[in-house]
């Protein structure tokens, strides 16, 4: 199995054309035909002396290494060609699992696998060349495109739409109820939820995430977004193109996270708000309120720019001395004759 990857420069090998690679590892594993790699010179002191027998390095440090290296113009789009040879993804064949519910109308495309104990409702459409997996539930009038990879134990509710390519893993649940209701008298009514999910082409779910139906027009996700585990995204909120959303953040209802936004891990973004397209919230931060431009935002509340937080984070040390801070102020004040403005 030879593989050329463009533009890529074998040196200092005995074939230079050629490179045997039987195992993929780290900079700190030991395997024989082995391919390592580093992707910036950050890790080029590990990388030249990590003991593969083949490290796959940047073309620009090439000047810096005098042992077997494949130089490629960008390490990572080369990896990926490396794993999905060695590593292909698995092809649907057509296969049909046992105690399958396939209900009246329902439609399965060309070559789409079935697990055990799937269920698909009435008039339900799924495209070719899938993958459904074991325990997954599918309600009525569900649509998925070609090329979808859907998890064990996922559940998609009513009306779901989801476009091709579609990835999500286990116990991803999509389309369930939106959390609102009422109060009257110190009870509580449940508002129904009649909406739906839009989910656009080339979009990735983690798993243990949950979308929320809309209340009357549908949650979106819009083509190229990529989710992580645990992710909560609640009724009507609109994202956006090729959004990228990190672990154990929730999004509130009806927000908006435009084009290109990106939240890291264990965030909470307010009902209501809009993140301008190019967006990027640091981890742990939480926006109650639409920032006035695209930028990076860190904190709590504020809407802080990086470096304002920054700022705030170096100061705030000085605040656990602010009483006496103010009762040094208030001795100078006495000792001045300055008459207290109370």
């Amino acid at each position: 199995m030879q593989k050329k990857i463009p533009g890529s420069e074998i040196i200092h090998c005995e074939q230079p054309d050629i490179v045997k690679i039987e195992n993929i590892i780290t900079l700190h594993q030991d395997l024989p035909n082995s391919l390592s790699y580093a992707s910036d010179k950050s890790y080029l002191k590990n990388a030249l002396e990590c003991k593969a027998t083949v490290v796959m390095l940047p073309k620009e440090l090439g000047e810096k290494v005098n042992r077997p290296t494949l130089l490629v113009p960008n390490v990572d789009f080369a990896l990926i060609e490396i794993l999905n040879l060695y590593f292909p993804p698995e092809k649907p064949k057509g296969e049909r699992g046992e105690w399958l519910v396939i209900k009246p109308g329902a439609e399965i495309g060309e070559n789409t696998n079935l697990g055990n104990f799937v269920s698909i409702g009435e008039n339900t459409k799924i495209g070719k060349n899938c993958i459904i997996s074991d325990g997954v539930k599918i309600g009525r009038n569900v649509r998925i495109g070609d090329d979808a990879r859907i998890g064990p134990n996922c559940v998609l509710f009513d009306g779901v739409r989801i476009g091709d390519r579609f990835t999500c893993f286990g116990n991803t649940t999509i389309g369930g109820d939106g959390f609102r209701f009422v109060e009257s008298n110190r009870i509580q009514y449940k508002i129904p939820q009649v909406g739906s999910v839009w989910i656009g082409d080339d979009v990735e779910i983690g798993s243990n995430t949950s979308i929320d139906r809309g209340g009357i027009d549908d949650t979106v996700i819009d083509d190229g977004t990529k989710m992580d585990n645990d992710v909560q995204i609640a009724h009507n909120v609109k994202i956006g193109k090729g959004v990228i959303v990190a672990g154990a953040t929730a999004i509130a209802g009806s927000a908006v996270i435009e084009d290109y936004c990106k939240i890291s891990g264990a965030c909470a973004i307010a009902d209501h708000i809009t993140l301008p397209s190019g967006t990027m919230v640091a981890g742990g931060s939480g926006l109650r309120n639409t920032p006035p431009k695209a930028d990076l935002y860190a904190g709590w509340d504020w809407n802080l720019t990086i470096r304002e937080f920054q700022k705030f984070r170096a100061n705030l040390k000085h605040m656990l001395s602010l009483n006496l801070i103010v009762r040094r102020i208030k001795d100078l004040e006495e000792k001045l004759g300055i008459p207290d403005k109370k």
